[in-house]
């Protein structure tokens, strides 16, 4: 396993004083980048390899109180590429006291950029077998389709939402939904989330979110792209009153 210790910066906290969602996200992008670096390359010479991750599931459970500003916080992460075309990778958040607060379990596949289609991470980048590996169940929770649409909003894709392949980047997605969902923010915290991908939006592309309300403090969130038949992403997301 390889851990990492980090600093809530001013500029990642929210006005409630924790972390914002999608710098918290930016967080495991960077362990996770960290922990293979000297095994396949940082990440434009992955590419330059000629091989890019491609996000496809993303589930995160919020167990303990949210990292606060200029408080220390360890991210513990490994992975295990024992899934045929799937790597799956692990996040466990501890505070400075080594209690757990955060959970989160990703599924990516690995894109060969030169045939355009995803291949084997054992077979093409051997180097993940060796270290920081781990046993990841490969079951993730299903998200309901939206059907009772309560609220949509729709937006173009900006410049700083996209990342070094040119799409949107993931943590983005997770921003945008925290943002339009129909909650009062101020008195709600995030419980859990749960996320499928299936194609990234690109630069000036028109995307809608759409959001169903499933109970009291549960919704579902389909995000399209304009002019594209199948969803971008789908996203559950559980909400609680902040101090419940």
């Amino acid at each position: 396993m390889y851990s990492h210790d980090f600093i809530v910066q001013p500029s990642d906290a929210s006005c409630n004083g924790t972390i914002k969602l999608k710098n918290l996200l930016d967080y495991f992008q960077n362990a996770a980048g960290l922990a293979v670096e000297d095994l396949e390359g940082n990440t434009s010479e992955f590419v330059s390899r000629g091989y890019a991750w491609i996000l496809m599931r993303y589930e995160i459970e919020f167990i303990g109180k949210l990292p606060a500003i200029d408080e220390k916080f360890t991210i513990n992460t490994f992975h295990d590429p024992s899934h045929g075309y799937n790597m799956l990778r692990v996040f466990d958040v501890r505070d400075k006291n080594s209690n757990p607060t955060i959970w989160s379990k990703t599924s990516w596949l690995l894109l060969d950029l030169a045939a355009g289609r995803p291949v084997k991470p054992a077979s093409h980048i051997p180097e993940v077998l060796t270290r920081d590996t781990g046993e990841i169940s490969p079951d993730f929770h299903e998200i309901p389709d939206v059907e009772n649409i309560i609220y949509s909003n729709e937006f173009l894709v900006r410049f700083h939402d996209l990342d070094y392949n040119s799409h949107v980047n993931n943590a983005v997605y997770f921003g945008w939904v925290y943002d339009h969902t129909p909650i009062d923010l101020m008195a709600h915290e995030l419980k859990s989330v749960y996320a499928s991908f299936r194609s990234g939006a690109k630069l000036d592309e028109k995307v809608t979110l759409n959001f169903s309300k499933l109970d009291e403090n549960n919704f579902a969130c389909k995000i399209l792209r304009e002019n594209v038949n199948k969803p971008s992403a789908n996203f559950l997301c559980s909400w609680k009153e902040i101090n419940s």
